[in-house]
């Protein structure tokens, strides 16, 4: 018997995530908290999109940025010809289509309606609160947690979510979902830095001369 517990202790002390989390909910608060905790991250982001009964694909690459609450910038950067920017205040939403000199701007409750990803970074997603957490497998030593989070309410924007977890930092790798739709979007992100210094207006902007602005809500 002691030397089954002094082999489950040493295990612990191996794997700390393992031990430290034993249930979706605990693992889930963990992430949460991790992210709550952040000031200013970056990510290296990979983006894919596809839609089956059509046959469609996409695929993105680029930086995000964030700041609690609701600031962050996406740069998309490739494809080269479908660069583009998202950025918000905290307030306002702009969507900048550098090749089509055009930016349209929303408010940001609007988008947060409709946009999982910003809302999961922006801390107003209750996962205890708004969904059913399962593993989608169980989890072994030493391997990535993925959790299937299922909406307890009906969802056009969201069918199924799964969170792929990096067991020893809390950090997100993988997010990926699908809508009512059909549609599926994947998202994996690496090189995670927090406490990033970015200058005061990094989540602002301005059109540059000659841009089309398409205000799609009033007061936007």
């Amino acid at each position: 018997m002691r030397k089954i517990l002094a082999i489950a202790a040493v295990a612990a002390m191996l794997w700390p995530g393992l031990a430290g989390a034993a249930t979706p909910q605990e693992v889930m608060e963990r992430v949460q908290a991790k992210y709550d905790q952040a000031g200013v991250f970056q990510a290296r982001f990979s983006q894919e999109s596809s839609v089956k009964a059509a046959g469609q694909a996409d695929a993105a690459q680029g930086w995000m940025y964030f700041q609690k609450p609701c600031r962050m910038r996406w740069q998309y950067e490739s494809p080269p010809e479908h660069k583009k920017e998202v950025i918000t205040d905290g307030r306002l939403v702009w969507m900048y289509i550098p090749q089509d000199s055009l930016v349209m701007v929303y408010k940001l409750d609007q988008v947060l309606r409709s946009d999982l990803v910003m809302r999961f970074f922006s801390g107003m997603g209750q996962f205890q609160r708004d969904f059913h957490l399962t593993w989608k497998s169980p989890p072994l030593a030493g391997s990535p947690y993925v959790i299937d989070l299922a909406p307890k309410k009906e969802q056009a924007e969201l069918k199924r979510l799964t969170l792929t977890i990096n067991p020893q930092t809390y950090l997100v790798d993988r997010l990926e979902f699908t809508n009512a739709l059909g549609e599926e979007s994947r998202f994996a992100f690496s090189q995670i830095k927090f406490n990033v210094p970015l200058g005061a207006d990094f989540f602002n902007f301005t059109p540059p001369p000659g841009v089309q602005v398409v205000r799609e809500t009033p007061g936007s």
